[in-house]
């Protein structure tokens, strides 16, 4: 695979230089600034007929960053790439797994399209690459299948790939099923759907072997319904389909049908599938969400049960469902967990993205202040929220419950429209609580959005954990594919693996958003800089003052009003001399003072 990645490499450098000599086709941002290509630069290139921004065809490769309790490994290409940048259209996609049986087996898939029809018209496919490594290089293994296909996801069964997308495979579009016929082998039999025709599939391995396929039809803009179908791959043939949720009226709407749904099991015979018909309209005017269950396999189905109802907020706004979606249990359970994003009002200020389990339980892994998402955007994307694409996955013990989702930033591109950044956080209590939002993007020049998590992740208690995602990386800020003009710019899948520490329990920055909390500062001691975090629960004036160990005020670093959210604030204390220094908080009937210590 070493060999693969870097035969695929050197093509794509050889390619762009002739490029270049030829008519001047390639093009760089300033060398001043970016330098040469080296090993962690990709070079862009485009076709001679387009007229691209010369300040987004190098796309520099992050290579990492650590604390004292996470590493975020460095950013790797899985050599897939091309110019269609749009990747799902609702529920958080499984782009990536993990062989349990395995760990330095993965796979990975994305949708892509050629640099001439970037709205993948023609040319849109689902390309299939492998690393044997555990991550550190990839390979191309072809597209799956080599004509037009859409919005693909991946599952393991028995270490071999299961792809599903919809394609013309039949001459109809339509929901087919593309399984490996030996691990990371790259030859795939096809399993095609029988009519009447269904889009945007959603699959799961059961624990008999059998495939579950979730899809749905494209109903003409302004019509009435949403109609989800299950069938399933008993191994020879896909089965035929039969309806599993049809929205309830009252109906609103003009875009037409977009419901999104998911589908897990729990290892033993127990499925759910989670549904939410976005035309449907309650008394609040947003739509509910439901779910139903089996417990043999697919065989039956239980009644629609009610996961998630619209509510008033503050006697005024009212909280709906809005943006991606996923579903997992916890394994070798029957509790399962249900993620997404919504807002109030269909503004975006009130953002937040909740977990849901089989229980009724109902928590906020995140709000869209807490992680500086913005509340307006300069030019529309079509179907992308501030907080969206919230992808779970689980480590292998059980123990540890992870969720990654994409940000709307309010720093712009150079094209003009809003940046998106990648976070991800964790639970270590089934859910109930989550810890701080850790940003592992910070681009505001690039986009980083569409994450995916596997749904299994090496790891156990007492020794270490490892949380494999990956990513759309893109120099061109802003839709091209759909719902936008952004300047044509090739975008990359990229791998990351995130390496923690024993983890269990709630550690120093682990934390809900339920309490007023200031943190011991990192590092302490600490020469010249050291980070002050606190956590704020509400909105609220707050300021945050350094004193030496007299109690004279030598710095103030906040003084203002200030949203709910964990807060960072960097004190360079270049300037003062060696000693030992407090910090204090004070806001909203809460304050606390901690210590610490300047060693130059």
């Amino acid at each position: 695979m070493r060999f693969i990645h870097i035969f695929t490499l050197t093509f794509v450098l050889l390619f762009t230089i002739i490029l270049k000599a030829n008519d001047d086709r390639l093009y760089r941002s300033d060398k001043s600034s970016w330098g040469e290509p080296n090993g962690s630069e990709i070079v862009n290139y485009i076709p001679y007929n387009t007229t691209p921004d010369p300040s987004i065809f190098i796309l520099r490769l992050d290579p990492g960053f650590s604390t004292d309790s996470y590493i975020i490994g460095p950013e790797i290409s899985t050599s897939i790439s091309g110019f269609y940048d749009y990747k799902t259209n609702g529920e958080a996609n499984h782009y990536i797994q993990v062989d349990p049986t395995n760990p330095l087996l993965l796979h990975a898939i994305d949708v892509i399209a050629d640099t001439s029809d970037p709205t993948g018209a023609t040319t849109r496919r689902t390309q299939y690459a492998i690393s044997s490594d555990g991550g550190l290089t990839w390979g191309e293994l072809g597209v799956v299948p080599d004509i037009r296909s859409g919005y693909p996801v991946l599952k393991l069964r028995n270490g071999c790939a299961v792809i599903s997308n919809h394609s013309n495979a039949t001459g109809v579009v339509n929901t087919n099923l593309y399984v490996d016929v030996l691990p990371q082998g790259g030859g795939f039999t096809a399993y095609n759907a029988t009519l009447p025709f269904s889009i945007w599939p959603q699959i799961e391995v059961l624990s008999n072997g059998n495939v579950g396929v979730l899809s749905r039809p494209q109903h003409p803009a302004g019509s009435d319904f949403d109609t989800i179908f299950y069938q399933t791959w008993n191994g020879t043939s896909l089965g035929p389909k039969s309806v599993v949720y049809v929205t309830t009226p009252p109906y609103i709407g003009t875009v037409g049908s977009n419901a999104r749904f998911n589908i897990a099991q729990n290892g033993a015979g127990r499925i759910t599938q989670v549904y939410n018909g976005v035309l449907e309209d309650d008394t609040l005017a947003n739509s509910k969400v439901w779910s139903r269950t089996s417990t043999d396999n697919g065989v039956t189905w239980g009644p629609l049960e009610l996961v998630f109802s619209p509510f008033i907020e503050n006697g005024v706004d009212t909280i709906a469902v809005a943006g991606g979606s996923d579903l997992v249990y916890k394994p070798n359970s029957n509790l399962w967990m249900y993620s997404f994003a919504a807002t109030s009002n269909s503004t975006y200020a009130g953002a937040r993205i909740y977990l849901v389990r089989s229980d009724g339980t109902r928590s906020v892994i995140t709000t869209g202040a807490a992680v500086g998402a913005t509340t307006t955007y300069a030019q529309t994307m079509s179907f992308v929220f501030n907080l969206d694409q919230p992808a779970m996955g689980w480590s292998a013990d059980g123990n540890v419950l992870y969720c990654v989702y994409s940000v709307v930033k309010p720093d712009l591109g150079t094209s003009g429209y809003n940046s998106r950044d990648v976070y991800y956080q964790r639970s270590t209590d089934d859910g109930l609580t989550w810890g701080t939002p850790v940003q592992i993007t910070n681009t505001p020049n690039i986009d980083e959005c569409y994450p995916s998590v596997s749904n299994w992740n090496k790891g156990s208690s007492g020794v270490s954990y490892d949380l494999n995602i990956t990513y759309m990386k893109d120099p061109g800020v802003g839709p091209t594919s759909f719902g936008g003009s952004a300047p044509l710019s090739r975008n990359f899948q990229i791998y990351r693996k995130i390496s923690e520490a024993n983890i269990i329990g709630i550690s120093h920055n682990e934390t809900d958003l339920q309490n007023y909390k200031l943190y011991q500062n990192y590092p302490n001691p600490f020469n010249p800089s050291t980070k002050i975090t606190y956590n704020l629960p509400k909105n609220g004036f707050v300021t945050l003052k350094v004193m030496d160990i007299l109690g004279r005020e030598v710095k103030t670093l906040v003084s203002g009003y200030q949203q709910s959210g964990v807060k960072e604030i960097n004190f360079n204390a270049s300037g003062l001399p060696s000693g030992i220094y407090f910090y204090s908080i004070r806001t909203d009937g809460f304050s606390d003072v901690k210590k610490m210590m300047l060693i130059k």
